[in-house]
């Protein structure tokens, strides 16, 4: 990724932007499930979890553009929400924990219930919990 890419992810909105465009003109192997369309509704619905907001983007409007399951469309819908800051699904664990280290309670408990519906990075949702633990 160019960092002109990285930086304007940073912009709110941006990453699902591209990622509604990407999907609009993606095949299969631009997705970032291997065999795709080769997979069952069910299947492919239960690894949706951990996928950035611009990648459930490209899933979504490429699953609208050719199958149109429920099942997926559901699901994604389920996940698709703002992250705690723009750009966050695009940073590592070590810089989201230096982030969180630095937030208010309610900041903290933001980032925990994202993590949880989301990514479910055992580290990020170690340094959240502990964050509001001593606040």
């Amino acid at each position: 990724m160019s960092k002109l890419s990285e930086a304007a992810r940073k912009i709110p909105g941006v990453a699902q932007v591209e990622g509604a465009i990407t999907g609009a003109v993606a095949d299969e192997h631009d997705l970032p499930i291997t065999d795709y369309d080769k997979q069952n509704a069910a299947d492919i619905a239960s690894k949706l979890k951990g996928f950035s907001q611009r990648e459930l983007r490209i899933i979504d409007v490429y699953e609208r553009k050719h199958d149109n399951r429920a099942t997926i469309t559901d699901r994604i819908a389920k996940l698709i929400g703002d992250a705690p800051w723009s750009g966050y699904d695009e940073q590592s664990v070590d810089a989201i924990n230096k982030v969180v280290s630095e937030l208010d309670d309610q900041q903290a408990k933001t980032v925990l219930r994202y993590e949880r519906d989301h990514k479910d990075r055992a580290g990020v949702i170690q340094a959240a919990q502990q964050r509001i633990d001593n606040a």
